[in-house]
């Protein structure tokens, strides 16, 4: 709600982490139940909360929150774009902004000589939806840009939800979760949490009941992509882990209890 106080935030100079996860109604809310006028008049004005800051001259970064796929979270931030903020400040608000909060801009946030370069080329404006990334370099080392995969056949079942997987690795048996997110299209989205930390899936889908998702995580090695692929039966996955030329046996298994949910996690293997 910083729409109702950015002038205020501005006379004690403080800076602020901007959730970009616009508050919104629950998807198991009770359709019988209806929002007060205040949460609705909420909703629709948190977006705006960027802008107030920004004329207020408040300095503000974007966070994520609770979003998982990157894609995700520049549609949030194209919201704060059309409730009133610039483009450029919404840019700001995702580099040199937050390197300026975290005194890190010695080192990051802007294209200058002698600082690290990550960086992005696009084909256009960044928050535009038919923008495509055309490179990505982190650490001055260029990455290939996954295009997303397409299933070729309806899939048969539901990915979704929150999965135990199970693999051995040269270092002996680890075990990782996931919690997978599938469009009706067969499109899988999401995050990765593994003993190698976490990581959002790249590109991946459901066709038919084969699968196939990507993750990038860092190993030893460095930066390595980590592809899952096999077969979903409606209760449990098999199948493969093509990681550094290497192919690793897993299985993946609902936990007791495990839903649905809106982010997914997924491991990678060394």
């Amino acid at each position: 709600m910083a729409y109702e106080v950015a002038p205020e935030i501005a006379a004690k100079r403080l800076p602020v982490l901007v959730d970009l996860k616009w508050p919104e109604a629950e998807k198991d809310a009770d359709p019988e139940a209806k929002p007060s006028l205040r949460t609705l008049r909420f909703r629709d004005r948190a977006p705006s909360s960027p802008a107030a800051l920004a004329k207020a001259g408040v300095k503000f970064a974007f966070y994520s929150g609770g979003i998982a796929a990157p894609k995700d979270i520049l549609k949030a931030a194209k919201k704060s774009i059309d409730a009133g903020l610039a483009s450029d400040a919404a840019l700001r608000a995702m580099t040199l902004s937050p390197a300026e909060i975290f005194g890190v801009a010695d080192r990051l946030g802007s294209i200058e000589n002698g600082k690290i370069a990550n960086l992005i080329v696009t084909d256009g404006d960044l928050f535009e939806e038919k923008t495509k990334i055309k490179m990505v370099f982190v650490d001055g080392h260029r990455f290939e840009v996954h295009e997303p995969e397409k299933p070729k056949e309806p899939p048969k079942g539901d990915l979704t939800g929150k999965w135990k997987l199970s693999y051995t690795t040269p270092d002996g048996a680890e075990v990782s979760t996931a919690d997978i997110v599938m469009a009706k299209d067969g499109s899988l989205s999401g995050s990765i949490e593994s003993p190698h930390g976490a990581a959002n899936i790249l590109t991946g889908y459901l066709s038919a009941d084969k699968f196939s998702f990507t993750i990038n995580i860092v190993l030893e090695q460095g930066a390595s992509d980590v592809t899952f692929s096999g077969i979903f039966d409606g209760s449990s996955m098999k199948g493969s882990i093509a990681v550094m030329g290497m192919s690793l046996d897993f299985t993946g298994l609902k936990p007791a209890g495990a839903g649905s949910s809106a982010v997914a996690i997924l491991g990678g293997a060394q």
